[in-house]
């Protein structure tokens, strides 16, 4: 045999030797890769489909317009609603998601409570809200589901805060100059546990009124009278013209889309 040939051939077998181990042990790897990247996709599957309402899970649908105007009826015949209605003279309904026009945002999803809070088994529907004559006083009833709890069954403390940031500044909008307001400082008193999936009365007032200064009150209720949560709020109006625009003009149109009374 030529020496060179036979050089070639001996020299071969530990490289041959050395390729096919590396391959083996390639394939192991993939396999073993596939496979843990199939656990993991089963895995995750598994959770969303036992977890349906997790952060990760698909939103329920919301609700059809038949079973939003069965829980507006059923919120328009509590008592508070219907003393509201019963006189119209003292008392008029006006949209609580404002309907501003230069605002179109205020409405949609970037807005915080028609946004994110609002929708099923949450902020259930629109709650119904009444203005008095005076301007100066709000009664609000809404109905909060099931999944704005912190404790099991109970609606999270700083949901309830956050309404009552929300309605609170309703007198102050009105009352205050430029009809603008911005909360300053809020103290929530939690009474009672307030208990999920039910109808909830807000009543709001004005206290006082300083200048650019507005002190407001606020009681959350059950609809038998129980006042559940108490707050007191403080909200200013910017001397700052450029912060943010007059809205006398909102004022008026939100009080225009309910037509009648005063």
């Amino acid at each position: 045999m030529n020496s060179s040939i036979y050089k070639r051939y001996v020299f071969s077998q530990p490289m041959l030797a050395t390729w096919a181990v590396c391959c083996i042990a390639f394939g192991i790897s993939i396999s073993l890769v596939s496979v843990n990247k199939g656990w993991i996709s089963f895995a995750s599957n598994t959770k969303k489909e036992e977890e349906p309402n997790s952060i990760a899970g698909d939103e329920p649908p919301p609700l059809d317009s038949n079973e939003q105007t069965r829980i507006t009826n059923t919120l328009l015949s509590t008592g508070a609603a219907k003393e509201c209605a019963n006189h119209p003279d003292e008392w008029k309904r006006v949209p609580y998601f404002w309907p501003i026009g230069r605002d179109p945002s205020r409405k949609g999803p970037a807005a915080f409570v028609p946004g994110l809070l609002h929708g099923y088994d949450k902020l259930s529907v629109e709650p119904v809200a009444f203005i008095n004559r005076d301007r100066k006083q709000f009664v609000i009833v809404l109905h909060l589901g099931k999944r704005l709890c912190g404790h099991d069954g109970i609606i999270h403390g700083g949901v309830q805060a956050t309404l009552l940031d929300e309605i609170t500044s309703r007198p102050a909008f009105w009352n205050l100059p430029r009809n603008i307001a911005l909360t300053a400082n809020l103290k929530v008193n939690y009474r009672r546990p307030v208990m999920a999936d039910q109808i909830l009365v807000f009543k709001t007032w004005l206290v006082d009124i300083d200048g650019r200064k507005a002190k407001i009150a606020a009681t959350l209720e059950d609809t038998s009278g129980n006042v559940l949560t108490d707050a007191e709020a403080l909200y200013v109006s910017p001397s700052n013209e450029k912060l943010l625009l007059e809205r006398s003009s909102d004022m008026k149109k939100i009080e225009g889309v309910y037509p009648g009374n005063f």
